[in-house]
């Protein structure tokens, strides 16, 4: 831990969260600098009960695209920006890098690692969830889709795969699942719960994002430990800011951040 900044000013830090890995950014954060920095967690508000750290300001709902962004930037004099959004929240990342080029504030964006495939799994990569929907009859007769809330659309209208459909929440814009059930879930998960999901509901094929972590990553393994195909949506490119693999990271950053003010 560097020494306190009496004197100073606190390094104003804007995290956009969302994830796990936003909260354990902030609670290192806090941990790490304490007084030192004055963090604002910003949640887009798409989860009705998110799980929130102790102790650190939350701002919840949207900003109105780059140039609210921009405004929020000047208005509460922010000196770096933490985009520890999903993976594959594109948009909102995005908005995130354009505000920051635009008025010169630093932004750091944390992408965890990926899955990585083994010889012993079977995924199949698309591009997008709409690509996934449309191969799906020819992989499988009872489909697992644990691939999040957005774009199940695509899903609707698929009379020869019967779907269970995992989400944390029931969806906003829920279609008509006339073949299939919802299930209403939050992980983390463990393997031997998957393994027992796949096997109860004879699950042949899963739909999934390449989101990495480990909180969803057991069925990444239970599909490898029963032989079952994953049709992967690949990542996303990364936003055009600097990039972290790993917290330190985020806490070495922050740190030459404060050493140079």
């Amino acid at each position: 831990m560097i020494p306190p900044r009496s004197t100073a000013t606190p390094l104003n830090i804007l995290i956009f969260g969302g994830t796990g890995d936003a909260n354990r950014i902030a609670a290192d954060l806090l941990q790490e600098f304490g007084s030192d920095v004055r963090l604002q967690l910003s949640l887009a508000g798409r989860t009705s009960a998110p799980r929130l750290p102790d102790g650190i300001p939350v701002r919840i709902g949207g900003f109105g695209g780059a140039e609210g962004i921009i405004s929020c930037l000047g208005s509460e004099k922010i000196d770096l920006v933490i985009d520890a959004t999903h993976p594959y929240a594109t948009q909102i990342s995005s908005h995130i890098a354009q505000a920051c080029h635009a008025v010169a504030t630093p932004c750091i964006q944390f992408q965890r690692s990926a899955w990585q495939k083994t010889d012993k799994d079977r995924w199949i990569m698309v591009r997008s969830l709409q690509e996934a929907a449309q191969i799906l009859p020819d992989h499988g007769r009872r489909a697992l889709i644990a691939s999040g809330r957005k774009d199940l659309a695509h899903f609707e209208g698929l009379e020869k795969t019967w779907l269970l459909v995992r989400t944390v929440e029931s969806p906003k814009d829920p279609f008509n699942l006339a073949f299939g059930e919802w299930l209403i879930a939050r992980g983390p998960f463990t393997v031997e719960g998957e393994i027992e999901l796949l096997q109860r509901y004879e699950i042949d094929v899963i739909v999934s994002k390449n989101s990495g972590g480990s909180a969803t990553e057991a069925k990444i393994l239970a599909a490898r430990e029963l032989n079952i195909p994953i049709i992967m949506v690949e990542r996303p490119g990364a936003a055009p800011v600097e990039q972290a693999e790993a917290i330190y990271e985020i806490i070495e950053k922050v740190r030459n951040t404060l050493a140079s003010v």
